[in-house]
C-alpha cells in the first residue's frame, strides 16, 4: 500500500475510479442526439408555425421528445396540444401519452431554423411512435411540401429511422459525449507517457 500514499498515485486512481464510473454510466444515458436545420429561404416574406406532432400506435411503448438549441427567427406565439409542454426558450417536451401531442411555433420564414432532437423511448416492448415535423400556415396547411419535412420513427429495441426532405431540412447526430471523454482521456495518457519518457 506504499504505492497510494503518494498523491500522483491517489490522483491516479481517482481517475480511473471516475473512468470506470463514466463507462458504467454509458447505458443509462438517452439515444442520440440529433441537430435538425430546416433552410425556409424558399419561403422569404412568410410566416406560419414550425410544427411538432409526436403520436405513439396503440399500445405503444412510452416515450419522450426533448427539443432543445432552438435558432431561428421566432415569434411570441406558440401553441400546445395533448401531452406537450416548454418553450424554444427553455425547450420543448412531448411525449406520446394521449392520443394528440402537438406543440408549434410561430416563425418568420426566410431564413435557415435549428434544433436539437433526443428522445427518451422505454425498453419495454411495444409498438413505436413518430415525431414529424412540419411548415404550416396560418390555418395548418403545409408550406413548402406536401407534408412533412422530417420524421423520427421510433420503435423500442431498433435503432430510430430518420427521413429528411432534402429540399428543406438536414438531420445530423451529435457526436457522443462519451466520445469526446474517450478522446480527452487518450490526450491525457498520452501526455502522462511522454512525461514519464522524460523523467
Amino acid at each position: 500500500m506504499k504505492i497510494l500514499k503518494s498523491s500522483a498515485a491517489r490522483a491516479m486512481l481517482a481517475l480511473l475510479v471516475s473512468i470506470a464510473m463514466a463507462c458504467g454510466a454509458g447505458p443509462a444515458l438517452a439515444g442520440p442526439v440529433y441537430r435538425v436545420s430546416v433552410n425556409t429561404s424558399t419561403l422569404a416574406g412568410q410566416a406560419g408555425y414550425l410544427d411538432f406532432l409526436f403520436l405513439g400506435l396503440g399500445g405503444a411503448a412510452p416515450a419522450t421528445a426533448r427539443l432543445s438549441n432552438f435558432s431561428g427567427d421566432f415569434g411570441a406565439s406558440s401553441f400546445s396540444m395533448g401531452d406537450a409542454g416548454g418553450s424554444v426558450a427553455s425547450g420543448v417536451t412531448i411525449g406520446n401519452g394521449t392520443g394528440w401531442n402537438e406543440f408549434g411555433q410561430w416563425a418568420n420564414f426566410g431564413g435557415m431554423f435549428g434544433f436539437d432532437a433526443e428522445f427518451d423511448v422505454s425498453p419495454v416492448p411495444g409498438a413505436g411512435s413518430t415525431l414529424a415535423v412540419a411548415l404550416l400556415d396560418e390555418r395548418f396547411g403545409y408550406l413548402g411540401s406536401a407534408g412533412d419535412i422530417v420524421t423520427f420513427a421510433l420503435q423500442p429495441g431498433a435503432p430510430d429511422t430518420v427521413a429528411a426532405d432534402g429540399g428543406l431540412a438536414a438531420v445530423n447526430p451529435v457526436p457522443e459525449p462519451s466520445a469526446m471523454l474517450l478522446m480527452a482521456i487518450g490526450v491525457l495518457a498520452l501526455g502522462g507517457a511522454r512525461r514519464r519518457r522524460r523523467d
